[in-house]
């Protein structure tokens, strides 16, 4: 008993060092990244101030002209022009301002603080310039500033008597850390002075006051303050800023990071405990419900994709597997039935090529398909494979019955819509479609897949990286010709687009290399249009602006209706 009594101790205790340590990460992180940006920040704007000292002819000039002439106020003009331009290329800087003994010349994003810095300027620069550091910004208190504190930083034009700066409220620097930590239970972060003065006119916010001892850098990623009042102990992680003198600390209650612990790991134990439990009645009862008829559907596919299309899959009690080996002992018929017409319709005239698109089943998406629905099956997620089922049961019955000539679009948007549905599956989250379609062109008839295969090319081709949604955009218009009324209808693509090479050679009409099968969809597509409309028809391909890829088709507004579909009870 006592062995297993300190192994919990010993183990409660190292679980508490390493949920420090863990969150002491995070937060270090998060704390370095917030410095070291506001530091680039400022020496960013200590390197704009530099340049513009010693490079601006203006500010270089503006004191060879005697004051009140007129080069001198055309150079002060053009001066306060680009300072006013300059000032909205920095979020932060709220002032800056050139002076010499003369004149003072301030543009600054507060319009309606404009006189009060004008009169802080006047009052205060002098001071500034005798205590300000090259290289270093300084921290500067006058109560007329909103939250009193400011960064500023002066640089003195060489030979010129002429002195250039900026201003930076510190409640600026301030709300930023604020977008970055979230007030409340799980702690604080604020901006301090070496000598524990908070800065950004915050303070009445704090609940923690630090003294110069607690600011002070330490080797340690954290230590651990009390307060008085309180007594509650705060992890705490400072860090100095190098160009200027103030240090950005965040405090987290000890009680938030370890809140939970001991309970978590006693359900750690027994949820252990349990799943070794369930899962063993688990194998024990899905190994008949489950894994055979799994075999027989790995089976079923490895033959179906060798060609052996008289496979078929007895049923087992199980209603979602009896479902399942019925759509598929249902696909392999109609795609037996599919080749054996795909056969006769070879031998039949130059017309019969109007149908070799629809007799095309692409292998990747069936396959892909079905191992969704064993994966799917495998996780036990019946409701995706009912779902995945009926999408693919819906795909391959208008596969099966676009033996009609003549199709609306509503329909041809529909079988789109359900392709998508099923590679949404395989891709979750990432593919979209936007339809801008007018109603009145939803009637309108036209061959079978002339819009889908082009949908299909785009998440082929186009969908490569899948880090990033992927959107496919369907629009269509009805257009007034000298040789009638056309319907065109386009698809774009936010992917890579089309390769060069391939684009010159489809504008061109050439056909694609032997080896890009994949690509096979195009070319019938386009051929089965010019057979049906003698030319009229036309597709266009380009790359969009953003370097998606983009199908404009093209068709004579057919007056023949379109075919009834066959009901479903086939």
């Amino acid at each position: 008993m006592i062995p297993g009594v300190l192994f919990f101790v010993g183990n409660n205790l190292y679980a508490k060092n390493v949920v420090r340590d863990k969150v002491t990460e995070t937060y270090r992180n998060t704390l370095d990244i917030f410095a070291d940006h506001t530091d680039r920040t400022l020496n960013d704007i200590t390197n704009y101030l530099n340049k513009l000292g010693v490079y601006d002819t203006d500010v270089g000039v503006l004191n060879s002209f005697p004051p009140g002439s007129d080069n001198y106020v055309l150079t002060k003009v053009r001066i306060q022009l680009k300072i006013n331009r300059d000032i909205g290329l920095y979020n932060v800087i709220d002032t800056i301002f050139l002076f010499n003994s003369n004149e003072l010349i301030l543009s600054t994003s507060s319009q309606n603080q404009y006189g009060i810095l004008q009169n802080v300027l006047n009052d205060n620069v002098r001071r500034i310039v005798d205590e300000s550091t090259p290289g270093r910004w300084l921290l500067w208190y006058d109560p007329r500033i909103e939250g009193g504190n400011f960064l500023v930083q002066v640089s003195e034009v060489p030979d010129t008597g002429l002195y250039v700066g900026a201003i930076i409220r510190m409640s600026e620097i301030a709300n930023q850390l604020s977008i970055q930590w979230s007030h409340g239970d799980i702690g604080e972060a604020a901006i301090y002075r070496s000598d524990g003065t908070r800065l950004g006119g915050q303070g009445a916010d704090s609940h923690v006051q630090l003294n110069r001892t607690d600011l002070i850098r330490e080797n340690a990623p954290y230590r651990f303050v009390k307060d008085q009042e309180t007594g509650k102990r705060y992890l705490m992680m400072n860090r100095p800023s190098e160009v200027a003198d103030m240090t950005t600390s965040i405090l987290i209650p000890e009680s938030y990071i370890l809140q939970g612990l001991p309970y978590f790991q006693l359900l750690t134990y027994a949820m252990a405990v349990g799943v070794i439990f369930i899962f063993s009645l688990y194998l024990f009862f899905i190994r008949r419900t489950l894994f055979k008829p799994l075999q027989q559907l790995i089976g079923g596919m490895k033959k179906i994709s060798l060609g052996m299309l008289d496979v078929r899959l007895r049923t087992n009690n199980t209603l979602e597997f009896v479902f399942l080996a019925n759509t598929f002992n249902n696909m392999a018929e109609q795609i037996k039935s599919l080749r054996i017409g795909m056969y006769e319709e070879q031998l039949r005239a130059q017309k019969i090529e109007l149908k070799q698109l629809q007799a095309q089943i692409n292998p990747h998406f069936y396959m892909n398909s079905l191992n969704i629905i064993y994966n799917f099956a495998a996780l036990k997620d019946t409701d995706s494979v009912k779902k995945m089922a009926l999408h693919l049961g819906d795909y391959f019955r208008f596969i099966m019955r676009t033996n009609r000539e003549l199709i609306t679009l509503e329909e041809e948007l529909k079988h789109i819509a359900n392709y998508l549905e099923i590679q949404k599956f395989r891709f979750p989250r990432k593919l979209g479609c936007v339809y801008d379609i007018p109603d009145n062109m939803k009637g309108s008839p036209m061959p079978a897949l002339s819009i889908q295969p082009f949908v299909e090319n785009a998440i082929i081709h186009g969908f490569v990286n899948q880090r990033k949604p992927f959107e496919i955009r369907v629009r269509g218009e009805l257009l007034e010709k000298e040789d009638g009324p056309f319907m065109q209808i386009t698809v774009e693509d936010n992917g890579d687009g089309f390769p060069e090479e391939v684009l010159q050679r489809l504008n061109e009409g050439q056909g694609l290399p032997s080896a890009d099968s994949s690509r096979l969809g195009i070319a019938n597509v386009i051929q089965r249009l010019k057979l049906r409309y003698d030319g009229a028809a036309r597709i266009d391909f380009r790359n969009t602006d953003e370097g998606g890829a983009a199908v404009t088709i093209r068709l004579p507004v057919s007056t023949e209706p379109p075919e009834l579909p066959e009901p479903k009870g086939e």
